[in-house]
């Protein structure tokens, strides 16, 4: 009898609901690829995400709902990065949480967010197999700094671009 295989690390990066045209069809994106990766990898599969609300959070349920390992990185803890989420997504994220295989925060303290989100991105370029990316191409965010982290590694890359709400994100604005 052989060994398993070791899995495949498919880090997902995307943007918040509000900047899809239509969120439902991004997280069906999210979810069809979700198990169509664990099918062809046999569910020798992990997910890492970054806990934003929307690509990563519809990730992070995926991982769930198909059984396969979740590794959850947050720039910083819970009380502060979702300090302005709606309790129903703090209630996912908390839920996400307590799922992951791995939890990191990367700036326990809150002393640098901007470097935290960073890092963030850094930490999902480097822990991918796999870096799948669902957005509308809009650039100046996470989402462009997770991607430019990845080609500068080498990693390969699948990117889903849908159809932009009219939402404009502020300048620096996060979860882009």
């Amino acid at each position: 009898m052989s060994a398993a295989p070791p899995p495949r690390h498919v880090a997902w990066t995307g943007h918040r609901p509000e900047l899809f045209a239509d969120p439902a069809a991004a997280a069906a994106v999210v979810a069809a690829r979700a198990e169509a990766l664990c099918a062809e990898h046999r569910g020798a599969v992990a997910f890492h995400c970054g806990g934003q609300r929307g690509v990563d959070t519809w990730a992070a349920q995926a991982a769930m709902r198909l059984g396969v390992p979740l590794h959850l990185y947050l720039p910083l803890p819970i009380p502060l990065f979702a300090a302005d989420w709606t309790p129903a997504d703090r209630a996912a994220l908390e839920a996400t949480w307590e799922a992951a295989a791995t939890r990191t925060v990367v700036d326990p303290t809150g002393a640098d967010p901007p470097a935290a989100y960073r890092a963030r991105n850094a930490l999902l370029a480097r822990r991918a197999d796999l870096l799948v990316a669902v957005w509308t191409g809009l650039a100046g965010g996470g989402t462009a700094e997770t991607l430019a982290f990845a080609r500068a590694l080498g990693r390969p890359i699948e990117e889903h671009v849908l159809p932009r709400a009219p939402y404009t994100p502020a300048p620096g604005a996060r979860g882009v």
